[in-house]
């Protein structure tokens, strides 16, 4: 695999910024990042090296976040992913990508634009117990949507945002969530035989990438307040989910 310069120059811009926003807020990077590089190279071609480097990237935000995650909380979300990838294996040839897409960004859009306004009137959500297991269904949802469609990101940020508002919690939680999950798509991956040596290259080219984007997020998030970071994320997420329309 031999990239053009403006080519490789432009990959390494949008994983720079996609894993900048992605330690930030602990999801986004792919979502970001791959509808842009699908303009210069094929989904096959990338997806699995964004998904090889999400792992170190989660990893190195999980370890720097562990002394602020919720054990419990995070083994019952875990839990539910892996019930709902299978199902998301199953069913992702079944149900065309672009319906799931319309339905779930209109969710997140809904749900952010909720959240903000209950953000900007000073109210702390208290759910009912009946919403609580309603909440649970989003995890599970995460596992089928990534599994099927790579899109995971969006639900279990949005489920996360139920669980906790502390920033640390928040994007360690996500990240070590994705240290667990994506290994159980690469390995998909390469089962297939649809991993080999142009991956490893790409992944050579575009590491320093996420490094840079590693670094650069970690000094923001520092200066970011807890009631910015919330609106940060849910504006993240209203603008993710109109994406998902097109």
């Amino acid at each position: 695999m031999n990239l053009a310069l403006d080519v490789s120059i432009y990959l390494f811009v949008i994983v720079f910024i996609g894993y900048t926003i992605q330690t930030i807020s602990g999801f986004g990077a792919i979502i970001f990042a791959l509808p842009l590089s699908l303009f210069v190279v094929d989904r096959l071609e990338i997806l699995p090296v964004f998904l090889i480097m999400s792992v170190f990237q989660s990893l190195a935000v999980a370890y720097k976040e562990r002394d602020h995650l919720i054990k419990k909380e995070f083994a019952i979300m875990f839990v539910l992913a892996m019930i709902g990838m299978p199902v998301g294996i199953i069913m992702g040839d079944l149900i065309p990508s672009g319906i799931m897409n319309v339905l779930l960004g209109a969710f997140i859009i809904i749900n952010s634009f909720f959240s903000i306004r209950m953000l900007k009137q000073g109210s702390d959500q208290h759910p009912s117990a009946m919403m609580k297991m309603h909440h649970r269904t989003y995890p599970f949802l995460s596992g089928f949507m990534q599994a099927a469609y790579g899109v995971g990101g969006p639900l279990i940020g949005t489920y996360m945002d139920k669980v906790t508002h502390d920033k640390k919690t928040y994007r360690g939680m996500i990240s070590l969530y994705w240290c667990l999950l994506n290994p159980f798509i690469i390995f998909g991956y390469l089962t297939r035989g649809e991993i080999n040596s142009s991956h490893f290259q790409m992944f050579v080219l575009l590491i320093p990438a996420v490094a840079l984007g590693l670094f650069v997020g970690n000094r923001t998030i520092d200066r970011i307040s807890k009631s910015k970071f919330q609106m940060l994320v849910h504006s993240m997420l209203i603008a993710i989910g109109v994406t998902l329309f097109f």
